[in-house]
């Protein structure tokens, strides 16, 4: 029998580390990426672990004791860098599950501090878009290259920094966002409202699924057939606003936040705050504002039921309240509206 192999040189994770960003600074240590190393430790013993990739949202245990053992960590404590571990209370619908924006500052603070750079747990809730630490938004888009940013990491000056993956530009040494003043007051606002939403996200199971359905019918498919866009378009001043390729997977989706960039991420915040007020949920009677908006969406038949099981016993409050909404989206003409062939027949932004 083979014995497990035994990494010379292991970094320890973070406090507040990634799971899988701590599994890429074991194998930059060795100039290799993630699945070359666990390739190896998997020939020792693994099976067919090498197939796989360390998961943040839902780890293998059979990973994370091969992990463990050749760095000789206990493989709970890596079990407890996983996001459920960290987060109990956090959905898995408000997960991200694609890329991981970033804080540029707090790659600077990792230089200053003399420590590895590595990515933070809390950058991948998808309600998360402003930077606690600095205030400043996060970025998914490199400041060089303007393509999506994929941090990868290197050995410079004796310490692991990121690096864009597309252009090679470091990340490091800018600073952070520019410190212009109308992003500063932006960021500051929405980091209020990115409290409130975490509040709601981790507290009261009713009003995390009231935000959960305003969040869908925001991003509902408008009742035009083929308009390409969400029922948030409305909320803009410009009536022929098409969704950006960048946001159209987000269009229908059980789970819009998941395939948003920051900047829309944020945007919803600042919609759901404009319709609803400090509240940010629906309530049982909805505003006039959010009305418009609602009785514009798509007839969706998972709106109309509830995709967590602590909503099975009975019928959901936010839908006792817009019964009326849903009866008039699935006309096939809006009694406001009757001309969908032209793109001006839209209404404008919308304010409560």
């Amino acid at each position: 029998m083979m014995v497990p192999a035994r990494l010379p040189v292991a970094p320890r994770p973070f406090r507040d580390e990634l799971l899988s960003s701590w599994v890429v600074r074991v194998a930059a240590r060795y100039g290799a990426e993630p699945l070359e190393v666990m390739i190896y430790l998997a020939g020792q013993g693994g099976r067919d672990a090498g197939a796989r990739q360390v998961d943040d949202v839902a780890p293998d245990m059979e990973l994370l004791r091969l992990w463990a053992k050749a760095c000789r960590i206990d493989p709970e404590r890596l079990h407890r860098r996983s996001l459920p571990s960290r987060y109990p209370a956090q959905p898995r619908d408000w997960f991200l599950t694609e890329t991981v924006p970033t804080c540029i500052a707090c790659f600077d603070a990792d230089v200053a501090a003399g420590r590895d750079a590595y990515l933070r747990g809390h950058w991948r809730l998808a309600e998360q878009v402003v930077c606690q630490s600095h205030r400043t938004m996060l970025l998914d888009r490199c400041s060089a290259c303007l393509g999506r940013l994929r941090p990868s990491f290197r050995m410079l000056n004796g310490l692991l920094r990121p690096f864009c993956r597309r252009c090679d530009a470091v990340l490091t040494g800018g600073g952070g966002e520019v410190e212009d003043p109308l992003k500063v007051d932006f960021a500051a606002e929405v980091l209020e409202l990115q409290r409130q939403i975490s509040r709601i996200v981790r507290g009261d199971s009713a009003r995390l699924d009231r935000l959960d359905y305003a969040i869908r019918t925001l991003w509902a498919p408008l009742d035009r057939d083929g308009a390409a866009r969400p029922v948030l378009a409305l909320w803009f001043e410009q009536p022929g606003w098409n969704c950006p390729f960048e946001a159209r997977a987000a269009v229908g989706s059980s789970a819009p936040l998941q395939h948003l960039s920051v900047r829309w991420r944020a945007l919803t915040l600042v919609i759901l705050h404009d319709i609803f007020g400090p509240d940010l949920v629906p309530g049982a009677v909805l505003p006039e504002a959010a009305l418009v908006l609602f009785r514009r969406a798509a007839p969706m038949l998972w709106l109309a039921h509830s995709r967590d099981a602590r909503n099975r016993k009975g019928k959901r409050a936010i839908d006792v309240g817009a019964d009326r909404v849903h009866r008039l989206s699935k006309r096939r003409f809006h009694r406001l509206n009757r001309n969908f062939l032209d793109e001006r027949g839209d209404f404008g932004r919308i304010h409560p």
